[in-house]
């Protein structure tokens, strides 16, 4: 049951950019067994795995379950050589870590300045995931080796905390693209409410709190409404730099939620958290997937729209049918 080798072959596959193996070999543990005690024996590995990923390991590709074999036969072992591997569920799982916790990841895009100057569309976008996390921690590597590049004398230095799709040089946002669009399809979701601002009625942006708040609090129903959610669920936003600004996003959020768990008569919990983007790579994952969308509707650029709408849950342009526009831009 010798998890620390468990941890040395996942080390081996990350070096391998095989990351879709070696996150589904977080605590697993494995048993030697012997098949043939002649001339030293040969031996096979029963591993025992989350049973969420069971199905996974039983339809491995005949190259991923050799390069397993290998890795296996590379470490310390009873017998001549170990020749093949079966999988196994891990019954010693308490039966709550199999509930589905699903995870909401909270972006804002576009101002609220309401004439000429501002942007032509407001949105927010929420990224829904359920664990495990995957691609987590290529991402995390991705960063250190733009760090690392600064030690070869002919780069020009980054210094990159975390992703900002923004702020990020099209280099570093074209790398990342190409990794998020690796994400299982059936992954991950995202959802955006997108409003033409030229299209808000006066009374109704008159004051900007209210605007923000009856927004986002619809948004959030909308979106429960569409996933018709039945399970336990965590909202993860980026930290506000403004108290008060924080205080109106928790009050926009807990009204909308509170209605709509009372509206559907759920007996499911939740709760909120403000994280730094630094700290969260979901929330630099929203951030770059709501930066996106943004741009299509904002500047009619679908370059990078088009890597990730594999993901979109729905986009909902909710002021597409009015046509009065109260100003230009």
């Amino acid at each position: 049951m010798d998890r620390k080798n468990i941890k040395i072959i996942q080390q081996i596959l990350k070096k391998q950019n095989r990351y879709d193996l070696a996150i589904k070999l977080d605590n697993c543990y494995y048993k030697d067994e012997i098949i043939d005690g002649w001339n030293g024996g040969i031996g096979e590995i029963n591993l025992f795995v989350h049973p969420n990923n069971i199905i996974f390991f039983n339809r491995l590709e005949e190259k991923d379950t050799e390069l397993l074999i290998e890795l296996f036969n590379s470490l310390p072992h009873e017998y001549d050589a170990i020749t093949s591997i079966k999988f196994s569920i891990d019954t010693t799982i308490n039966i709550e870590n199999l509930l589905n916790t699903t995870y909401i990841f909270v972006d804002e895009a576009g101002d609220i300045d309401f004439s000429k100057n501002g942007t032509k569309y407001y949105m927010f976008s929420f990224l829904v995931k359920k664990r495990p996390f995957r691609l987590h921690d290529y991402i995390s590597s991705y960063r250190y080796s733009l760090l690392e590049k600064n030690l070869e004398p002919l780069n020009s230095r980054l210094d990159i905390e975390y992703f900002h799709a923004s702020y990020d040089n099209k280099y570093v946002r074209d790398e990342l693209f190409e990794i998020i669009s690796t994400f299982e399809q059936n992954s991950i979701k995202i959802y955006s409410y997108i409003l033409e601002k030229p299209k808000v009625e006066p009374l109704k942006r008159k004051d900007k709190d209210i605007f923000y708040i009856d927004n986002l609090k619809y948004s959030i129903q909308r979106l429960l409404d569409k996933l018709d959610i039945d399970t336990n669920f965590i909202i993860i936003t980026d930290r506000l730099p403004l108290k008060q600004n924080k205080k109106k996003q928790i009050k926009a959020l807990k009204e909308g939620i509170k209605e709509f768990i009372k509206e559907k008569e759920l007996n499911i919990r939740y709760d909120i958290f403000h994280h730094c983007s630094a700290s969260s790579v979901n929330l630099q994952v929203v951030d770059y997937l709501s930066w996106a969308i943004f741009r299509k509707y904002e500047r009619n650029d679908t370059k990078y729209y088009n890597k990730i709408k594999k993901y979109i849950l729905e986009e909902e342009l909710m002021t597409e049918k009015r046509e009065k526009k109260y100003y230009e831009v």
